[in-house]
């Protein structure tokens, strides 16, 4: 224990001339983006995202469908708005919900389980 303290070394860097934090400190680290892991992360914030956005477009779409009676004539000009708005929330709610299914197929991996990819690697 007494040799110890002899090999920490106490030096310390002195701070670059000029401004604080440099621009290179601020770019994102893309052998990490690469990665497996953190193509795994973007992926699942790519399905947090399109699950957000297919529950918001979801309450659009109930929001304009139940209005669009309530509020005008049909054949009027903001009928046929509101049923446009409506049409439009439900395709893009769709969209969305699609793209956040094959988001989670994507994630948790095709088809494929520790006992299918078991028993397909010892006979295939």
């Amino acid at each position: 224990m007494a040799e110890f303290p002899s090999k920490v070394s106490t030096r310390t860097s002195s701070p670059a001339q000029g401004a604080g934090t440099s621009v290179s400190a601020l770019r994102p680290d893309l052998g990490f983006v690469r990665s497996s892991l953190g193509a795994l992360m973007l992926l699942q914030l790519l399905m947090i995202f399109n699950v957000g956005a297919t529950v918001l477009y979801i309450t659009a779409f109930i929001t304009c469908s139940a209005a669009v009676e309530l509020t005008s004539l049909k054949g009027t000009r903001p009928y046929n708005q509101r049923a446009a708005a409506s049409f439009f929330s439900c395709v893009v709610m769709i969209a969305y919900g699609v793209s956040a299914f094959f988001s989670f197929q994507a994630w948790r991996g095709v088809g494929s389980n520790a006992a299918t990819s078991q028993m397909a690697g010892g006979y295939a």
